[in-house]
């Protein structure tokens, strides 16, 4: 009973806001952080160590936020946390990760810096090559390039949420000992 009203009172809501922004924030940091060295992650010749290291930096740092907060609201809940909660308190992480990066590019195609996303178009156009039907159909997709780039994102990271979350979930799971109801 008692470990019934903790779960009721303490909510992991506010704690994965919060980490989510962060994350976010720290997204966006890693992007000015790769601009400034050079690394352009759109370029389809960059090196393989340059590939594991922004997927390095770009992923950890993700799983991290989402395990921090299973943890940190089992420890919030006693010790003790069902799969069902700690995979919630995951993926609220990841639904509002998806969600915050998705707004932090935009922000950052729309107004931040334009030259980049003239840099994503000329990619998708050199990736298009001779085929004019392909060159027109990116043309065509630039107005709204920036918003597709942004739902992928958001899909994608809460999709990689979802998993990490279900994995983080049965680690983390810790039912309470029935000696101690």
């Amino acid at each position: 009973m008692e470990q019934q009203l903790i779960e009721m009172e303490k909510k992991p809501n506010m704690l994965a806001f919060k980490t989510a922004v962060a994350y976010a924030v720290y997204f966006l940091v890693l992007i000015f952080l790769f601009k400034f060295l050079g690394i352009n992650t759109n370029d389809p010749n960059l090196s393989m160590a340059e590939k594991i290291v922004s997927s390095a930096l770009t992923y950890v740092p993700f799983i991290l936020a989402v395990t921090y907060v299973q943890y940190t609201h089992r420890l919030e809940l006693g010790g003790y946390i069902t799969f069902g909660r700690a995979f919630s308190a995951g993926f609220k992480v990841a639904a509002y990760t998806g969600l915050f990066v998705a707004f932090m590019l935009i922000i950052y195609y729309k107004l931040l810096d334009t030259k980049a996303f003239d840099d994503v178009m000329n990619v998708a156009i050199d990736a298009a090559g001779d085929d004019e039907n392909q060159v027109k159909g990116v043309e065509m997709m630039r107005p709204y390039m920036v918003f597709f780039i942004a739902f992928s994102a958001a899909v994608a990271y809460t999709f990689f949420g979802l998993v990490i979350s279900l994995i983080g979930a049965s680690v983390l799971k810790r039912a309470k000992p029935l000696d101690e109801y």
